[in-house]
């Protein structure tokens, strides 16, 4: 699973849409859109902003190229 679909999947996890995801995380919501579209990847000061925000996430999970979602 790539860093852009686990956050799809986390966005789906949390049953929030996009805009309010990209809200909670504290960035532009252009940003969270152009991950989601496969266009950019996201930053370490998103991934950052994802884990700070929702501490069941953890960088090694976040990172991690193999493992599926497992969010709370």
């Amino acid at each position: 699973m790539t860093l852009n679909d686990k956050i799809k999947s986390v966005i789906s996890k949390l049953q929030m849409t996009p805009s309010r995801f990209a809200d909670e995380i504290g960035v532009q919501r252009s940003s969270i859109s152009h991950i989601l579209s496969g266009r950019n990847r996201p930053s370490l000061e998103i991934i950052q902003k994802i884990v700070t925000r929702f501490p069941d996430i953890t960088y090694e999970w976040i990172l991690d190229n193999n493992e599926v979602v497992s969010t709370s």
